[in-house]
């Protein structure tokens, strides 16, 4: 699938977009790695999550989306990083 007609980055935009404010960054690029995708979301409503907390909040919504329709099983499967970073993390 080439970069142009690839509908998966902006619908795991649109899904994390609508759990987080307007000021939150939501980014999905390619990876470089056959068709994988790297998800960035950096949000206050992450502040005073562990990690792992922030990690398991991001993967169950996306799960949520592929119990829903809105992703397929391989659509999240292409997804081989998630990166979560709270404001308070940018501060330090």
């Amino acid at each position: 699938m080439t970069p142009a007609n690839d509908l998966v980055p902006p619908r795991i935009i649109k899904i994390l977009r609508e759990h987080f404010s307007t000021d939150a960054i939501v980014d999905v690029s390619r990876s470089g790695v056959r068709d994988n995708l790297h998800v960035l979301v950096v949000s206050g409503a992450l502040d005073k999550m562990t990690e792992k907390q922030k990690q398991e909040h991001l993967w169950g919504l996306l799960e949520d989306a592929v119990e829903k329709g809105l992703l397929t099983q391989d659509d999240l499967g292409r997804i081989s990083l998630v990166l979560p970073v709270s404001v308070e993390e940018l501060r330090r």
